[in-house]
Parts: C-alpha cells; structure tokens; sequence
C-alpha cells in the first residue's frame, strides 16, 4: 500500500491538486484498503462495490460525500493502476442544489462587530470587502496591498491562478489600524515573516482558527443562518449584485473559473425577485 499510496501522491501533484483534494483522495483508498484489510489493487468490482454499499448503509451520508469518495477510487483506479473499465462501473449519486443561507448586510456588521480579537475582525473586513475565501486571507502578504492602486493581488487562488481583487477606503483604513496596534507588536523574530496575519506558530493563521473564530462571533451576534466564514463570501457577491454590479465583473472578483459558478448568485438576490410582482396583487381580494 505504501507503493501505491506514494505512486498516486505523485500524479496527483503532477497534475496540480491541491493538499486538501490529495488527503480526501488518498482517504477513499485508505477507507476501502481498510474495509477488506487488502491491497486495494487486488480487490475485485464486485468487492469495490461491496464497500460502497457498505458505506452507504453504515449510517447516513451526504451526496457530496459519497462522491467524494467515488472521485478518490476513480482517481486511483484510473490514473494509477490503469484501470479504466473499473472506474466506468463506478455510481455516482445526483447532489441536491442546495442555495446557502445569505447574509443580510445587517447581520454581517453584527458579526464584525462582535469580533472583539481586531486581528480577526481585519480578516472577516477583508473577506465580506473583497469576497476572498478564508485561506486566501490568511495567506496575504505585505507586497499584496497595492494602495497605490486600491486594489489586492491575490497570488496562486483556487487553481492555482492569480487575480486583483477590491481594496476599499474602509479595507485600507482597518489595515493600517491593525498593523499599528497588532501588527507591530509581535515579537521580533515573527516581525520578520511577509505574512499579514501570523499565527502563534509564527507562520500564516491557519483557516480552521479563521473558521472558530467566525462561528464563535456568529453565536455572539445571535445569527442562526447556517454556514461558516464562506458565508461572508456570498454575502459579498449578493449584496454587490443587488447594488448593481455585473455579473462578469464579480465572476472576475470571485476567481471563478467559469461563469456558471457566478450565475448561481442571481437566485440568491432580492433585487432579482423585487422586480417581479405577484400576479396575486392583481387581484381584488
């Protein structure tokens, strides 16, 4: 297994998968190597399929789980060991198009402001200003904030690509604050570090300290929609839809690859349905 194991690390790198996608991959073979405590080479479709059913019916799981998984055994079967026809054989399960809970503006300020720790309170400013994703924050460095130009260079995205994002007035200002009242006071060795926000490991702050942080400002808020720091990302592209951005423009700000990605952002806006009116009004009731 440690062959194998070492083989698809390595083509999944060679084709640019990111660490997080590697582990889930590697942990669907790992799961099924475990089920029959077997190589998984070895194993016959019949018994692949074995385990899955054996999944399914251990206790519930979520349709994007369960593909998850399907997409690790692919992966192995098909660019490891070569196994096509295996991989063909291989169900996946149709997920639900689920829309997340959207954020009024409102309940945004709620939650900053109930950050009291300014470093994270910067971090969800720029996340909500600038529609980043959690680790895209925690990873910005002092050469990204171009303030001549208003603007963010976030390096190496999802997919590896580059794009400029808003740096606004109030990003700007909170910024400054920050490195004058935190940033500056941390010891020497960690002054030396081109990460914005260090962790207390003196490297960048890690996306799950990011993560607590939200939910635990959230609950002091009082917010019960569901969903974690990303919310502040959709809120961002929402609430820039309804203010009258285009579509386009906030794919390009969102680092979406394709534009399907953004289209989903229109069901999610009141302007959108403000704009329609109920053929019950029409009524004389």
């Amino acid at each position: 297994m440690t062959t194998l194991r070492e083989k698809m690390k390595q083509e999944m790198t060679l084709r640019g998968y990111s660490l997080g996608t590697q582990d889930v991959y590697l942990r669907s073979v790992v799961k099924l190597h475990d089920h029959f405590n077997r190589n998984p080479a070895d194993l016959t479709e019949e018994e692949i399929k074995a385990f899955l059913l054996f999944t399914l019916g251990n206790k519930p799981i979520a349709a994007s789980t369960y593909n998850i998984i399907i997409h690790g055994l692919k992966f192995f079967y098909e660019h490891v060991l070569d196994k096509r026809m295996v991989v063909i054989k291989l169900p996946r399960h149709k997920e639900p198009q689920k829309l997340p809970d959207i954020l009024s503006a409102a309940e945004v300020e709620r939650i900053i402001k109930a950050t009291e720790n300014f470093k994270y309170r910067t971090l969800f400013i720029l996340i909500y200003g600038a529609g980043l994703r959690a680790s895209e924050a925690a990873n910005l460095c002092i050469q990204d904030i171009d303030s001549e130009r208003s603007v963010i260079h976030i390096r190496e995205g999802k997919g590896g690509k580059d794009r400029y994002v808003i740096l606004s007035p109030v990003m700007l200002k909170t910024l400054r604050i920050y490195w004058k009242q935190c940033r500056l006071k941390i010891s020497p060795q960690r002054q030396s570090s081109d990460f914005i926000f260090i962790g207390a490991s003196g490297k960048a702050i890690s996306s799950h300290s990011i993560g607590a942080t939200y939910r635990r400002s959230k609950a002091l808020a009082g917010i019960k929609k569901q969903g974690g720091v990303h919310g502040l990302r959709h809120a961002f592209a929402t609430h820039a839809l309804e203010s009258g951005a285009d579509l386009f423009s906030i794919k390009q700000l969102l680092g979406h690859a394709s534009v399907t990605s953004t289209v989903r952002y229109l069901r999610m806006t009141d302007k959108t349905r403000q704009l329609i009116q109920s053929p019950v009004d029409q009524l004389n009731l």
